[in-house]
């Protein structure tokens, strides 16, 4: 049996990850394989898009998986968004249809570069005061208490 460099890096990566940093991984590969997706579709191989798809779809279940529902309306819209863009990836993967992954992932990217923002140094640094807000503060609070587990 081989090793495979990049499966022990990505391990690694993920196992001291904080969990923000997680949840930008996790975007980072469902972005991965919905592209795969689609672009397999267009190539007209059937089999690598399905399991792309698949992996994508897995990926977004454990986002929203992730959600802690009762931590505000950002968590429920989150909700929401991870419902919609499932429902997208099957529909796309059961009609052959690369544009509704194509759709995804532009969803995908935007809330991508908004997870980058909450994960970067700077928001680090506030973190902190984030995970100590008032439990019924609105917006990045209560989404950085949903994925950090912060009391």
């Amino acid at each position: 049996m081989t090793l495979d460099p990049t499966g022990v890096y990505r391990q690694a990566q993920v196992a001291t990850s904080s969990p923000v940093a997680q949840i930008v991984l996790l975007y980072e590969g469902a972005i991965r394989f919905t592209a795969l997706s689609a672009a397999r579709l267009e190539q007209h191989d059937l089999e690598g898009s399905h399991r792309a798809s698949l992996r994508a779809q897995a990926i977004v279940t454990e986002l929203r998986a992730s959600l802690n529902l009762g931590a505000g309306d950002v968590a429920v819209r989150l909700d929401a968004l991870y419902d919609f863009m499932i429902r997208r990836l099957i529909d796309g993967n059961t009609a052959k249809d690369s544009g509704p992954a194509r759709e995804v992932v532009g969803l995908l990217r935007e809330l991508l570069e908004a997870w980058r923002v909450i994960a970067s140094p700077q928001a680090a640094a506030a973190q902190p005061a984030l995970a100590s807000a008032s439990p019924a503060s609105p917006g990045l609070a209560s989404l950085y208490r949903t994925v950090s587990g912060a009391a």
